[in-house]
C-alpha cells in the first residue's frame, strides 16, 4: 500500500493529483459536499475527456448550508444526458440535522484502487489556495479503508436522490429565497418575517465570500442605526449555527438584541439570557452581557458555541471583553460596531485579523434611511483667526465672550423650537472644552463639559441627561470622547468649535448625531469657520466625497459650493455656505495646489493618525476606511524630483521612517506595477500574484471572473514584459524576493484586486458606464497596444470610434461659451472633430462610416500637476452631420445620440442643462 500526504503547497499538489486519477481511472466515485462551478472547471476538460473514452463515473453532492451552485448541478445534468456511462446523486435534506460534510475520491484502475480523502470540496479556494489536507491511499489489493470507503458510498447513494431537472428547479427556488444569488444560504420562507436591506445584502454577501477564503473571524463596521443586530442574524441563519452567543456590554440592549433575533428565527430556535438575573444555559442562542459572562466563563465549554457575535466590539479591549475573546473557539467570530477606533491604541482591527468584509458608506446609510439626514450651515466667524499657530490662542477667541453670543445666535435661528435642544459642540482641548461650557452657563445654557478624563460612569449619566425630556442639560462639549463610541441618538444639534484639520475627523464626528431617534427628522449640524483658514477646503472635500461624481477636481468642488451641494442628490440632506464663508473657500480653492508636498503629507498624516498606527497606513488600509483620503492622489502627485508612481516613492518622498527598505530592483518594479493602478481589469495583478507563490499558470487563472480569458491574460503577459515587470521567461525582474518586499507587493496587488471590485464589479460589455479609464487603460481594455498615440478619436477596423474629449472646465466662461464640444442634454452630446477634416477626407470618409460611438469625457486635461481620466458616457451613434469652421479650418460637428441618458448626479459636474430633452 502507497500513501502520500498533499496540500495545495505540496510538491505535488491535490489537484494535480486528482488531474492525475481522473486521466488514468477505470472508474471514479465522488463523495464531495460542497461544490462550485468556479472550483469544477478547474479540472472540467479531465473529467469529459474521461468520460469520453468510457469512464464510468459517480458523484453525490449536496444542499447542505446552500453552498453547492446551480451551475454546477447543470453541469452534472448535462452530462448525464450526454454520457450513459455517468450518473449523480443530490443529498436534498436526506439525512436531516445531520449534515452531508464528506470529501472523498475513489478511482479503480487495471490492477489497484486509489482513496484521495481529506478536507478539499470542490471549490477554486479549496482546490488552489486554502490549507487543505488530504492522503492519498494507493492499493493493488482493497485494503480495510478502502472497502469500507465503497460500503459507505453505496449506503449514501441508496439513501439520497437522483440528479432530475426536478430537484434543480426546487434547488434554484431555495437559493431565489437566499440573501443573494451569490454563495447564499438558504431563507425558509415559511420562517422569513424580515427581509434584509440593500446594505446589509451587500454585507452579507462579502462576510460569505471571507469565510469561503478561509477566514474565521470579521469586523463589520456600519453607522450607528443601521441595522447591525439584524445583520448579525442573518449572517447567523446563512452559517446555519446551531448554538450561537451573543455578546453585548450592556444588559439594557440584551432584550432589543434577542426580539431581532427572534424575528428573523421564530420558533425555529430557542432563545435565553446570561445576566445577573437569568441565567439559561440550555438555549440554542444565549444573549450574555459581558461582564457576567466574564465571571462565569466555566459554565461552558470552549467550543461550545459555532458562532459568536461581539456587539459595540471597540468594548471589547476592556479586560472582560478579551478574557471572553480568549477563552471561547467558535467556528465564526463575528464583531460588529460603528466606531472600530479607539484611544488607547489597543487595536480592534488586529483582533478581527484585520478582515473587514464591509464598512456601510453615510451616503449609502442616509439614502437607505438606515440614519437621519443631516441640514449642513457653514457659517463665516469673523470673531475668530485660524491663522495663529498657538492652538490655545484660537481656543481662547473661540471661547471669548462675543463669540458665544454669536454662536447662541445661530443656535437659536437654526434649533426647532418646539424640541429641547440636545447639542453635541467638538472643541479643540480639554481646557477649551471646559472654557466653551463656563461661557455657555453664563449666557443661559445648561451645558457641561465632558472628556476622555470623565469615567464611563459620568459619561453615560451625561448622555442620560440629554435624551431626558425632562432633564434642563442642552448642551455637551466634548473632546477625547469620540474613539469612545459617542452615542447619544437624540442629538438635534451638532456644533464645529474648532478647525477642521481633516476630512477624515470631519465625517467622523458629523456622523456622530446622525442615529435614527422617535421624531427626529434630521440632524442640524452648525459649522463654525474662522478667518484666515488655509485648511478650510477639507469640509467641502468632505462633504464632496458622499457625491457620486467620478473624480472631486476644484472646478467640481467650487460648483458645489455655489450650488450648495443640490446636486449630491440626497434626500433630506441640505447643506448651507454662508456668503462670506463661500467666497473665502472658494478663493482657497482656487489658489490651493491640493496635489503640492505639504499638503498630501498633511492628508497622509491625519489619515495615519485617525487609524492610530505606528507604522505606515497599508494600501488595504485607504480602502478599508469609508473616509480615507484617495489613495491614487498620492501615487500620481509629482513633487521632489517627479512624479511619485508609487506609495513606497510618496513615502519616501514625505520622509516616513518606518517603511521597509528596498533596493533599487525592487523600487523599480513597485514604480511599475503601482503605476497601473487603479486597475481597470484584473490580468496583470493575478498573474503577478500567482508569480509570487509558483511559477505561471495561466489554466489556474481563468476562472477568476468572466472578464478573463486566453486572449486577455495574453494581452496582459504582453503589458507586464513591456512596462519590464516580468522577463522573457514570465518570471518578475527581480532578483531578490525577501519577505518584506513579498508582503508588500501583496498588499499593492490586494489593494488593487479589490479596489478593481469597488470601482467595477460585474458589469456587460466592454467598458463600464460612468467608469473612470486613461486613454492607456482604453487601449488595454481593448487588447490593443495602450502607447498607441491618438487625439481625440480612435477608428476601429470594426466601424467603431472611440471619441475622446476635453470639455476645458478649467478654461474661462467665455472661451466654453464659444466651445462646440458639450452636452446638449442628458441624452445628446455635441462634438467637433478635429481641425482640417471635411467629410471627403480619410478622417472625415471614417466618421460617416462609424457604426458606433464610444464616448469618454473628462473635463479638464489636467489639474495641480495630475492627469485627469475620462469618464465613458457608453454607445450612441454620429448624427447631424454639420459641416463647420474651427480657427479658419474645416471640421465637422456631430451629434451623439446616447444609448443610456446621463444619470441626474453628473449633471453639475459636466455642465449638463436641466429641462426638455
Amino acid at each position: 500500500m502507497d500513501s502520500k500526504f498533499l496540500t495545495n503547497y505540496s510538491n505535488i499538489t491535490f489537484l494535480d493529483k486528482l488531474k492525475d486519477c481522473i486521466k488514468k481511472c477505470n472508474t471514479f466515485c465522488f463523495s464531495v459536499s460542497f461544490i462550485k462551478k468556479a472550483g469544477l472547471t478547474l479540472f472540467t476538460r479531465e473529467m469529459e475527456e474521461a468520460l469520453e473514452r468510457g469512464v464510468k463515473g459517480k458523484i453525490i453532492t449536496s444542499t447542505y448550508q446552500n453552498f453547492t451552485d446551480v451551475s454546477s448541478l447543470r453541469v452534472f445534468k448535462d452530462w448525464i444526458n450526454k454520457y450513459p456511462n455517468f450518473e449523480c446523486h443530490i443529498d436534498f435534506n436526506c439525512f436531516g440535522d445531520n449534515g452531508f460534510h464528506s470529501k472523498g475520491y475513489l478511482f479503480e484502475y487495471d490492477n489497484s484502487n486509489e482513496f484521495l480523502v481529506g478536507s478539499t470540496n470542490i471549490t477554486r479556494y479549496a482546490l488552489l489556495k486554502n490549507v487543505e489536507w488530504n492522503v492519498a491511499i494507493k492499493s493493488k489489493s482493497d485494503t480495510d479503508s478502502i472497502k469500507d470507503a465503497y460500503l459507505e458510498f453505496d449506503d449514501l447513494w441508496r439513501r439520497t436522490f437522483d440528479l432530475s431537472e426536478d430537484i434543480i428547479k426546487k434547488y434554484s427556488l431555495v437559493q431565489a429565497y437566499a440573501i443573494d444569488k451569490w454563495d447564499m444560504d438558504y431563507f425558509n420562507p415559511e420562517t422569513v418575517e424580515v427581509k434584509p436591506n440593500s446594505m446589509q445584502r451587500k454585507a452579507l454577501k462579502e462576510l460569505r465570500r471571507y469565510r469561503d477564503t478561509g477566514c474565521h473571524r470579521s469586523l463589520v463596521i456600519s453607522a450607528t442605526g443601521s441595522g447591525k443586530t439584524y445583520l448579525a442574524a442573518f449572517d447567523v441563519r446563512n452559517f446555519d449555527a446551531k448554538r450561537c452567543l451573543f455578546i453585548v456590554h450592556r444588559d439594557t440592549i440584551l432584550k432589543d438584541a434577542r426580539d431581532t433575533f427572534v424575528k428573523v428565527f421564530g420558533v425555529t430556535k430557542t432563545y435565553g439570557m446570561f445576566t445577573g438575573k437569568e441565567q439559561d444555559l440550555d438555549c440554542d442562542f444565549i444573549f450574555a452581557s459581558s461582564n457576567m459572562l466574564a465571571k462565569h466563563l466555566d459554565y461552558f465549554k470552549k467550543d461550545e458555541f459555532d458562532y459568536i457575535v461581539f456587539d459595540e466590539v471597540h468594548h471589547i479591549v476592556a479586560e472582560g471583553g478579551m478574557k471572553i475573546f480568549d477563552y471561547f473557539n467558535p467556528e465564526f467570530l463575528l464583531g460588529l460596531t460603528a466606531t472600530p477606533e479607539r484611544m488607547d491604541n489597543k487595536d480592534v482591527f488586529e483582533l478581527f485579523d484585520k478582515n473587514v468584509p464591509f464598512e456601510l458608506r453615510l451616503r449609502d446609510a442616509i439614502s437607505s434611511d438606515l440614519v437621519v439626514p443631516f441640514h449642513y450651515y457653514a457659517i463665516r466667524d469673523e470673531y475668530v483667526d485660524y491663522s495663529y499657530k498657538d492652538k490655545m490662542r484660537i481656543s481662547s477667541e473661540i471661547a471669548k465672550s462675543i463669540n458665544v453670543e454669536f454662536i447662541s445666535s445661530q443656535i437659536e435661528k437654526h434649533r426647532v423650537k418646539s424640541e429641547k435642544l440636545k447639542c453635541l459642540a467638538f472643541c479643540t482641548n480639554i481646557e477649551h472644552c471646559k472654557l466653551m461650557a463656563e461661557e455657555l452657563l453664563d449666557i443661559g445654557y445648561n451645558a457641561i463639559a465632558l472628556t476622555g478624563k470623565n469615567d464611563l460612569g459620568e459619561r453615560i449619566k451625561a448622555f442620560r441627561d440629554l435624551e431626558d425630556e425632562s432633564h434642563p442639560l442642552e448642551i455637551i462639549c466634548a473632546v477625547d470622547i469620540l474613539n469612545e463610541g459617542v452615542d447619544i441618538p437624540a442629538v438635534n444639534m451638532v456644533l464645529f468649535l474648532r478647525p477642521t484639520e481633516s476630512s477624515t475627523i470631519f465625517l467622523q464626528q458629523l456622523g456622530r448625531g446622525l442615529r435614527k431617534y422617535p421624531n427626529k427628522e434630521y440632524l442640524t449640524v452648525l459649522d463654525f469657520i474662522g478667518n484666515n483658514y488655509d485648511r478650510s477646503v477639507q469640509i467641502a472635500l468632505a462633504l464632496g466625497t458622499l457625491g457620486k461624481t467620478t473624480y472631486t477636481e476644484k472646478t467640481y468642488l467650487m460648483d458645489l459650493i455655489r450650488d450648495d451641494f443640490k446636486s449630491l442628490s440626497i434626500p433630506g440632506v441640505e447643506i448651507f455656505f454662508d456668503d462670506l464663508s463661500k467666497v473665502e473657500i472658494l478663493d482657497y480653492i482656487k489658489n490651493q495646489n491640493f496635489n503640492k508636498a505639504d499638503y498630501l503629507k498633511k492628508d497622509y498624516e491625519n489619515f495615519k493618525k485617525y487609524l492610530r498606527k505606528e507604522s505606515y497606513p497599508t494600501h488595504m488600509d485607504y480602502l478599508e476606511s469609508d473616509i480615507a483620503p484617495d489613495l491614487i492622489r498620492f501615487l500620481k502627485s509629482s513633487f521632489k524630483g517627479g512624479k511619485n508612481k508609487s506609495y513606497y516613492s510618496f513615502l519616501k518622498k514625505i520622509g516616513e521612517e518606518e517603511i521597509p527598505i528596498f533596493n533599487d530592483e525592487q523600487k523599480e518594479l513597485i514604480d511599475n506595477l503601482s503605476d497601473l493602478l487603479p486597475i481597470v481589469r484584473v490580468d496583470e495583478y493575478i498573474i503577478i500574484k500567482q508569480l509570487l507563490d509558483k511559477s505561471l499558470n495561466l489554466d489556474e487563472l481563468l476562472t477568476y471572473n468572466s472578464k478573463v480569458s486566453k486572449e486577455t491574460l495574453k494581452h496582459a503577459l504582453y503589458i507586464l514584459k513591456n512596462k519590464k515587470i516580468i522577463n522573457e521567461r514570465y518570471e518578475l525582474k527581480v532578483s531578490s524576493l525577501t519577505e518584506d518586499f513579498k508582503d508588500y507587493l501583496l498588499d499593492l496587488i490586494e489593494y488593487g484586486l479589490a479596489r478593481y471590485e469597488v470601482d467595477f464589479g460585474e458589469y456587460e460589455g466592454t467598458f463600464k458606464i460612468f467608469a473612470n479609464y486613461y486613454k492607456e487603460q482604453v487601449m488595454t481594455v481593448s487588447l490593443m497596444n495602450p502607447n498607441d498615440t491618438m487625439k481625440g478619436t480612435k477608428f476601429l477596423d470594426n466601424g467603431d470610434t472611440y471619441v475622446f474629449v476635453n470639455l476645458k472646465k478649467d478654461a474661462s466662461v467665455a472661451d466654453r461659451l464659444n466651445y462646440r464640444d458639450k452636452f446638449i442634454n442628458s441624452g445628446i452630446f455635441q462634438w467637433e472633430s478635429e481641425n482640417n477634416t471635411t467629410r471627403s477626407n480619410s478622417i472625415g470618409t471614417k466618421i460617416l462610416n462609424t457604426k458606433k460611438v464610444y464616448l469618454f469625457v473628462r473635463k479638464m486635461e489636467s489639474e495641480d500637476g495630475i492627469t485627469l481620466p475620462y469618464t465613458y458616457f457608453g454607445t450612441g451613434e454620429f448624427t447631424n452631420v454639420r459641416d463647420t469652421v474651427n480657427n479658419g479650418k474645416p471640421t465637422l460637428t456631430l451629434d451623439i445620440i446616447l444609448d443610456n441618458k446621463v444619470d441626474k448626479e453628473y449633471y453639475l459636474d459636466f455642465n449638463i442643462e436641466e429641462g426638455e430633452e
